[in-house]
C-alpha cells in the first residue's frame, strides 16, 4: 500500500481515481475501482437528478467504500438541483 496525501484524505488504499466520464461511468464501475482500493467518480452530467439519486444508492449497493460525483457547473438549475440530491444522500450516510 502506497501512503499519499490522496490516499489519507480519502481513506482509500491506492492513489487511483477514476474520471468521472459521461456515459462512460456506471455504478458497477465506480464500485469495483472503490472496491480495488482506488476511489471511484460517478458522472452526473447526463442524468436527471432523479437518476442521480438512483445510481448514488446503486453504488452504495455495491460498495461500502468512499466515492465521488463528478457535475459539470454550467448546466445551471439542474446542476443544482442534482447537487442537492448529492449533499441529501451524503448526509442520509452520515
Amino acid at each position: 500500500m502506497i501512503k499519499t496525501r490522496m490516499t489519507e484524505l480519502f481513506g482509500i488504499k491506492h492513489p487511483i481515481m477514476l474520471a468521472g466520464m459521461n456515459w462512460v461511468t456506471t455504478p458497477e464501475l465506480v464500485a469495483a475501482v472503490c472496491n480495488a482500493g482506488g476511489l471511484g467518480i460517478f458522472a452526473t452530467a447526463r442524468c436527471t437528478p432523479e437518476e442521480t439519486r438512483k445510481n448514488i444508492q446503486e453504488i452504495r449497493k455495491l460498495t461500502d467504500k468512499p466515492f465521488g460525483i463528478n457535475q459539470l457547473l454550467t448546466l445551471g438549475q439542474i446542476a443544482r438541483d442534482t447537487i442537492k440530491v448529492a449533499i441529501e444522500l451524503y448526509d442520509d450516510e452520515g
